[in-house]
This record gives structure tokens, sequence and C-alpha cells, in this order.
């Protein structure tokens, strides 16, 4: 795979999961201790995670130079189940096993209980599955993050190269899970099977005791398991100099994109911040906490 496939592959996912409103989706989930509420980072070209700070550890904080973030509200974690979670332009297809398809055909247990085939009419597709429970986690207010951000702009640049290049993020709320397989593919004629033991109510309904097996696949599945990991965030993202040119307007986000100028005290170096909400979905984690 070369570098621009790689980078592809990350955007595209990023891209295709954005309907389900969980924030920024990681094709290479990110250990939960490098990337949990509260932590600043940025992510690369092919979107992989990279930590620079905790704005939660106050001593840190301080070793570092930097004020501290002002006071926070951390929710309660919020457990949960979901069935597979796939793209957009991906169908579901129930299939028949009395028709004659046998579910060991599929790559399944004989006695699974049904069977779902996922696949799309267009070029992208992608499935995520988390076997165990998501974690849903973080702060209830974003100001503080928005406001510790705009203060410090320009010392974070300077320091941090790479920064400047890719931007940084404050996390501001995580999901994650310790069991997770994603499988993504290209071309119209591959599929993905999958079978569960008890009927699905819907993707985020699934109850603890259904039971999900992934079968056969056009492409194979990658897996993290053992090690609690985030598929999604949300957060606060500032980007040098790119004002106006938001990565993609963030459905029902109530506002809109901000700029402040950055004084760098060092070079005399102003410049133009912009700052943006990544992920549409904070609303919902403050109005219905615990849903």
């Amino acid at each position: 795979m070369t570098k621009t496939d790689g980078e592809s592959l990350a955007r595209q996912y990023r891209e295709a999961m954005r309907q389900h409103r969980f924030g920024y989706a990681l094709y290479e989930p990110a250990p939960f201790s490098r990337l949990r509420p509260g932590m600043l980072g940025f992510l690369d070209e092919y979107q992989r995670w990279h930590p620079i700070l905790d704005l939660t550890d106050t001593t840190a904080v301080e070793e570092a130079g930097f004020g501290p973030l002002g006071r926070v509200q951390r929710a309660e974690p919020d457990t949960r189940r979901f069935g597979p979670l796939t793209a957009s332009g991906v169908a579901e297809t129930s299939i028949d096993l009395e028709a004659g398809v046998g579910a060991a055909a599929l790559g399944l247990p004989l006695d699974v209980g049904g069977v779902l085939q996922y696949s799309t009419a267009g070029d992208f597709g992608a499935v995520l599955m988390c076997d165990g429970d998501i974690v849903s986690e973080g702060f209830d207010f974003r100001e503080p993050f928005v406001v510790w951000l705009r203060r410090h702009a320009a010392r974070l640049f300077a320091r941090y190269p790479d920064a400047r290049r890719h931007g940084l993020y404050a996390a501001t709320w995580t999901y994650a899970s310790d069991e997770i397989h994603i499988n993504v593919w290209h071309g119209a004629d591959n599929r993905v099977v999958v079978g569960f033991d008890l009927a699905a109510a819907g993707v985020a309904k699934a109850g603890p005791k259904v039971a999900w097996h992934r079968g056969s696949a056009g492409s194979g599945w990658s897996a993290w398991t053992g090690q609690k990991r985030v598929v999604f965030f949300t957060g606060v993202k500032i980007q040098k100099g790119l004002f106006g040119m938001r990565e993609k307007q963030e459905k029902g986000w109530r506002g809109g994109d901000e700029a402040f100028v950055a004084d760098d005290d060092e070079t005399g170096e102003s410049y133009t911040v912009g700052i943006e909400m990544v992920g549409d979905d904070w609303h919902r984690i403050v109005d219905e906490p615990g849903k």
C-alpha cells in the first residue's frame, strides 16, 4: 500500500462513517491511554493519533510551560452495545438460511440464528463491529478547551512543527471498546457476511444478549483486541492559516467557522488560526446524557 493509498483509505473511512454522528471515525483505533478525553494531539496524514499533552493533568501542563485549563465538568461514563455500523452507501440484506444457503458455506457457525450481508453499489464500503461494550465518556462543555487553545495557539504551533502542518485537536469525548473489528473494501463486487444468534432490532438497539459472528468477506477483517481503543472522538480543532477552509461542514453544529489572530512573541509573526468543533453529536451528549 502506497502512502497515497493509506491517506485516501483513512480519509474515505472517516467521511463514510460520518452518518453515525459519533464524531471523528478512526480507521486505526487509537489506544485510550493515548487518546482520552482531555488529550491534546494531532492526526498525521494517515489519520493516526499522536498525543502531546493531557490538558487535565495540571502538573504536566505547568511543567510544559502552559497555563492551566479552566474548570471542566466530566460526565459519567455510559456503557452501551452496538451492532454492525456501516459506511454511508452500504446496503444490508438478510440471507435466508432455509433457502439452501448453508451457514458453513458463509464461514459462520452452524447454529447461527440469522445472517446479514453488506454490500455497496459504489466504490467504497466499510463495516465496524465492536464485540464488547462501547464506553462513551468525556466532558459536557467544550468552552474551557476553546479558551485554552486560543490562549496558547501561537506557542503550541511554534513548539510542535507537526501541529503547524496538521492542526491540533483537544479531545473532549470518546467512544471506545476493547474488541474492535473493521472491514473496508473497494468495488461493488465485494460482500461482507455476518451472523447473529438473536434477532437484532437495529444497529443502535443491539442488546447485550445479541452475539455477532463474522463470516466470509471479499477483504479481510482488521482486529484490535485486548486493549481499550477509541473508534470515534469529538473535540476542538485549531488549524494555522486555514480560516474558511474547513475539512467539511459538520451537520447540525450550532455555530460556524471562527478565527482569531495568533501573535508569536518569539518570531514576531502574526497569522490567522481557524477553530472548529469536531463531531456533531455534542448537543445530544449534553441534552440527553446516558442515551
